[in-house]
């Protein structure tokens, strides 16, 4: 802070030597050598704190920040991720069949992410009338894989 306060002072004491030097100086050659030198003198003192700023200036160590301190925002991350899919992967089987006329009760999906995020369906439950061309339905679009239970029993 007393940088600064030292570089506006000096800033208003070579502006005004600048000015005053201007109005006396007769000889236009004179005049402009003059507010040349006022010039780059008045540069030095405007640059000079932020230059002393940067030799000062140090990158924070990052060495004291543990990676084990915020590993609970990739569980987080994990379960907002799972949740989410889940709800979209119900909501389009549940328009696949609705557009086949077989209506549902409740779809509710199970859903697996990894550790590399790649993302397992194991277990879908379906409530519905129809619970076998629902179930047909679910596995043309999961996969055969997908293990599809009824949810009336």
């Amino acid at each position: 802070m007393e940088d600064i306060k030292s570089a506006v002072m000096a800033v208003c004491v070579i502006s005004s030597a600048k000015c005053i030097i201007g109005n006396i100086a007769s000889v236009s050659k004179l005049k402009n050598q003059i507010g040349m030198i006022m010039n780059l003198l008045l540069a030095v003192f405007i640059i000079s704190p932020f230059i002393h700023g940067l030799s000062e200036f140090e990158m924070p160590d990052i060495s004291v920040y543990s990676i084990t301190d915020y590993d609970y925002s990739d569980d987080m991350y994990a379960s907002a991720l799972a949740n989410q899919t889940a709800e979209n992967i119900e909501s389009v089987l549940s328009q696949q069949l609705s557009a086949l006329g077989i209506y549902c009760d409740k779809i509710e999906v199970e859903v697996n992410i990894s550790a590399d995020y790649s993302i397992s369906i194991n277990k879908v439950t379906v409530t519905s009338e129809d619970f076998e061309a629902a179930a047909l339905i679910v596995k043309g679009s999961l996969g055969t894989e997908t293990e599809v239970i009824n949810g009336t029993d």
